[in-house]
């Protein structure tokens, strides 16, 4: 099962103990919460974390997520379940939200480049890196107006039907320092720009990546799943 991270490991060490450092982390993390925390916290923690790790479970680590695009999840999982619910950053700083909404979209774009270079390496993408980049861009945006409308319905349904709200009594829609329309139309100003500031710079990562004819961390792990696959197939 190790296989994989073995030959990633000799070209790409820090990456890998980093990864692994994170993953330890969370996986402890969630553990405590569920002990001695809020449990509902350290159920989720630790199911993001299965879920990200699980196509390398499932395939003896020969079909996974992509270092680059695990580390990144999994900081969204520390931003998100460790330092906004668990230790309740979200009810004791007003303002947490908005950098929660300008850097998961900047992310998640980030991601979205990402994948659009793995597409391009796969042969199963062709756009090019403009049209990629609005795409990516306007499905991040579409993607936090949903989660406004989900925090809005959790706040008005939900939340009073279960009587618990996961941001430590605070509702998710409004802010101790806004109120629920100003506190929407932020977020959303912070999600376009979160999600252009993602978008462009993995443009500008992959551009400079094909001028400067590097091999990175991303090809090598193309390679390793691409002779997979071509095993697998024969």
């Amino acid at each position: 099962m190790f296989e994989t991270n073995d030959k990633l490991f000799k070209n790409h060490r820090t990456s890998v103990i980093f990864a692994w450092i994170l993953r330890i982390f969370l996986i402890s993390f969630g553990i405590y919460e569920i002990l001695f925390g809020f449990a509902i916290f350290g159920f989720m923690i630790l199911l993001a974390v299965f879920l990200i790790l699980l196509p390398a479970i499932l395939t003896r680590q020969h079909i996974f997520v992509p270092l680059e695009l695990e580390i990144l999840l999994l900081a969204v999982v520390f931003f998100e379940y460790v330092v906004a619910d668990s230790l309740g950053f979200y009810a004791r700083f007003g303002y947490y939200d908005k950098f929660q909404h300008t850097m998961i979209p900047a992310i998640t774009s980030f991601i979205g480049m990402l994948m659009v270079y793995i597409g391009y390496r796969l042969d199963k993408f062709k756009a090019s890196y403009a049209m990629s980049w609005v795409i990516i861009v306007l499905i991040t945006i579409g993607l936090g107006a949903v989660l406004e409308v989900i925090e809005y319905s959790y706040d008005q349904f939900i939340g009073p039907a279960t009587n618990f709200y996961i941001s430590r009594g605070a509702l998710t829609q409004g802010s101790s320092l806004l109120d629920p329309f100003t506190d929407t139309m932020t977020d959303l100003i912070a999600d376009i720009v979160g999600a252009v500031i993602g978008a462009t710079f993995g443009v500008w990562m992959l551009i400079r990546h094909e001028k400067n004819d590097e091999h990175s961390l991303l090809d090598d792990e193309i390679e390793i799943m691409t002779e997979y696959r071509e095993k697998e197939e024969k």
